[in-house]
């Protein structure tokens, strides 16, 4: 299938599921507000009457009378409320599977989460959307639980909070939240399919034919259809943060995710009981506000911008005012810079990255369209790039033999790290300690960057116009940060922040310089993401200069 057939088949997917879920959880509210909104009716005569109501819309009134069955004779036309949840279940599925389990996983998995396989990740992104349902199921068809509900809460809850936190382990951020989302939509459809409707429709039959209804079937019905209500604000906030990488792509994704879900059964628990109990309804309301509240702050404090330079969308002329000592101070070194540069000799040292054996192939991916067609034919990811043997994208740096020295010779000029293609370019730049390092959107479509790191400072930045630039800095070395798009799992790129000049990245030749290292001895250090590290001593001197290729096989 073509891509751009593709992306119509997940537009028209979309639309029919977001269609369905509509007409679905409108009715589940609409009917949840009814029952407990029902007046009785002191006057009614008619057996089984539970309570009325009369509303006013589209220019007329609408009288419903809630009876109970058995009592009350079967309408010949009855109206089943079942094929909106078949549907979303349905469509989400496909979806899910479209998006998910297509392309080898391209949206499924994500290398700086874990190491899971294909097979693996489809493996328990099919267990917590199918295998959950039995645990569900069992646990509330147990004596125990329907007797104390709340030891059913509890259970489910822990559930809830245990797969949230595994699949968010596991899986790329995006697909375990709309797993964790898929999950409860299991639950809720299975709730209408294997216990709601099975059992009106024996309380129907009951009624036909004069036998007595079993009152646990309307309560256990009744009970499952109280869980789906619970769980339809968490399950609308989860398809809504599919566009929002803030939430999914978090560091603490699983509890931004249970922090939400918790938020919005609070707010729906107060609409639930409001007209009967006022006070329970604020005591929720203020919960739910409290949780969001506090969802909020966990999301930003931990991500905060201090110590970065803010966002620019263009390149900015910034004046610099210099006071007196500073400028005395700049001075004073550019004079110790010259005398050191006199008094020391240097050289440049060069060398090539080779790499022994069959490149290996990346992993085939499914692009987006806008991002496909900038390529040509199929595209890999870019672990490893072999050009006739050289390798590309090793960083080389001096370990050892600068101790003592100090180099605040921070360069002006930018390093770039553009998204384009839906890929990152380059994979791997080098910036110094307070260099600029700017984040470019090429694509016409929505990236973030997100940065995975121990001693900076973390961010996680919306990208959704073309041609946005994002320009941070950093104050510490770090071998490495790492930048990752959490719409687009696959793409990656490392960052390594140094505290002198003396590192180089090999190009697609696997050549490499590094310019004006002083004579002396030094330990050098070659990096490859996939393949590891090596190293070398040598003495750079006078007629001295060392071989420094290196060899890569895979490892």
């Amino acid at each position: 299938m073509s891509q751009e057939l593709f992306d119509w088949v997940l537009l028209l997917g979309r639309w029919v599921h977001i269609t369905v879920a509509v007409t679905w959880i409108g009715t589940s509210i609409f009917f949840m507000w009814l029952d407990r909104t029902l007046e009785v009716n002191e006057q009614s005569q008619r057996d089984g009457h539970v309570g009325e109501l009369w509303m006013v819309h589209g220019g007329g009134f609408y009288h419903v009378e809630k009876m109970l069955m058995g009592p009350t004779k079967v309408p010949e036309s009855l109206h089943w409320f079942k094929w909106e949840s078949y549907w979303t279940w349905m469509s989400g599925t496909f979806l899910v599977g479209m998006i998910f389990y297509t392309g080898g996983g391209t949206f499924l998995l994500d290398s700086s989460v874990s190491d899971l396989t294909y097979v693996q990740g489809v493996m328990l992104g099919l267990f917590s959307l199918i295998g959950s349902w039995f645990f569900y199921d069992f646990l509330w068809e147990r004596k125990l639980t329907r007797e104390k509900p709340i030891i059913g809460h509890i259970l489910t809850l822990a559930w809830f909070v245990g797969m949230s936190y595994i699949l968010c382990k596991t899986l790329s951020g995006r697909a375990a939240y709309i797993h964790i989302g898929g999950m409860l939509g299991t639950w809720m459809t299975a709730n209408v399919f294997m216990r709601i409707i099975p059992r009106q429709e024996k309380m129907v039959e009951a009624s036909k034919s004069g036998t007595p209804v079993n009152k646990e079937w309307a309560k256990n019905a009744k009970n499952r259809s109280t869980h789906n209500t619970y769980f339809t604000l968490p399950v609308i906030f989860i398809m809504l943060s599919n566009h929002f990488p803030a939430t999914y792509g978090h560091e603490l994704n699983w509890l931004v995710l249970l922090m939400i879900s918790a938020s919005g059964a609070a707010v729906r628990e107060y609409f639930v009981v409001r007209v009967q109990n006022k006070g329970r309804a604020n005591k929720f309301a203020v919960l739910g506000f409290v949780l969001l509240l506090l969802t909020i702050v966990v999301s930003t404090d931990s991500q905060s911008d201090e110590g970065v330079v803010a966002d620019h969308e263009t390149h900015v002329v910034e004046e610099k005012k210099v006071v007196e000592t500073e400028i005395v101070k700049e001075v004073v070194e550019t004079k110790a810079a010259v005398v050191a540069a006199i008094d020391e000799k240097t050289s440049t040292l060069f060398g090539v990255i080779k790499f022994d054996g069959v490149a290996p192939k990346g992993k085939k991916l499914r692009l987006p369209r806008a991002c496909a067609k900038q390529h040509k034919g199929d595209v890999y990811s870019n672990e490893i790039i072999v050009n006739s043997g050289k390798l590309k994208n090793v960083l080389v740096r001096i370990t050892k033999g600068l101790e003592g020295r100090t180099f605040s010779d921070i360069p002006k000029a930018e390093v770039e790290l553009d998204q384009k293609g839906c890929i990152y370019s380059p994979r791997v730049v080098g910036a110094r300690v307070g260099q600029k390092v700017t984040f470019i959107n090429s694509d016409p479509i929505f990236h973030n960057v997100k940065s995975i790191t121990k001693v900076n400072k973390k961010f996680n930045a919306a990208m959704p116009r073309k041609n946005q630039r994002l320009v941070r800095t950093f104050k510490k070395p770090e071998l490495f940060l790492q930048a990752k798009c959490s719409v687009h799992p696959w793409m990656g790129a490392y960052v390594a922040i140094l505290d002198h000049p003396f590192f180089s990245i090999s190009n697609s030749k696997g050549e490499f310089k590094i310019k004006d290292l002083p004579h002396g001895d030094y330990t050098v250090e070659v990096w490859h993401e996939s393949l590891g590290t090596q190293t070398k001593t040598f003495t750079l001197g006078e007629g001295k200069l060392p071989n420094l290729d290196f060899t890569f096989k895979k490892l």
